[in-house]
């Protein structure tokens, strides 16, 4: 819970379009981490690290980050550089955050070795930094920022599933298209609870009513 908690006062210190993006991704990997059957602990972490996956942009410019045309080659390369920089952010706080720091650092690579700041590939990659890359990118395509219109949650898994082999993990992508659907499962039924409560109670007020008039 400490550990926890540091981690959220870590992520508002680096701004407020940080936080707002890692607090959906967080709760998206964490459920990932479920499916994938990871354990409380293993999930819990999952959730930390993803907390914390974009932080070390808390040193870039903001001209950068919110840039809504493309970026320059320099430009680009000075983005790349983030995960370390959140690792080490990471690691100067404490020997509790050295698991943290490493998966953040690997947050940003890819399936087939495009990724960076290390060019892992595969099995390489650790699988909670293989959940968040994911969930980011299913968040970050359902969300509009300064340079793309948010797309649909149909066509966000769409893309994530062309991406299989080569950006992301497939049992990863199975995984978190398992927990969206589940999620919404989750929403109609509470729904359907929450209409049948207004039903019961709108039935509850007539027969009052009918009471009292009698």
């Amino acid at each position: 819970m400490q550990l926890t908690s540091y981690a959220l006062a870590l992520v508002q210190a680096a701004g407020q379009p940080v936080a707002s993006h890692a607090r959906p991704v967080a709760e998206l990997a964490g459920d990932v981490g479920t499916e994938l059957e990871l354990g409380e602990a293993a999930c819990q972490e999952v959730q930390i690290a993803a907390l914390l996956h974009d932080v070390g942009k808390a040193a870039l410019m903001t001209e950068i980050l919110d840039k809504p045309s493309g970026l320059s080659a320099d430009e680009v390369e000075l983005v790349k550089t983030h995960p370390a920089r959140a690792q080490a952010m990471l690691e100067s706080a404490g020997r509790h955050f050295a698991p943290i720091a490493a998966i953040v650092r690997s947050c940003h690579e890819r399936w087939d070795g495009s990724g960076y700041p290390d060019g892992l590939a595969g099995e390489d990659i650790p699988l909670p930094a293989r959940v968040i890359f994911c969930s980011n990118a299913f968040h970050a395509m359902t969300d509009d920022r300064p340079y793309s219109a948010a797309v649909s949650e149909s066509a966000a898994i769409h893309e994530l599933w062309a991406g299989t082999g080569t950006q992301f993990d497939p049992r990863v992508v199975e995984a978190l298209t398992r927990a969206l659907s589940h999620r919404r499962m989750a929403g109609a039924e509470q729904a359907e609870r929450e209409t049948t409560m207004r039903e019961t109670g709108a039935e509850g007020e007539l027969r009052r009513a009918a009471s009292d008039a009698g």
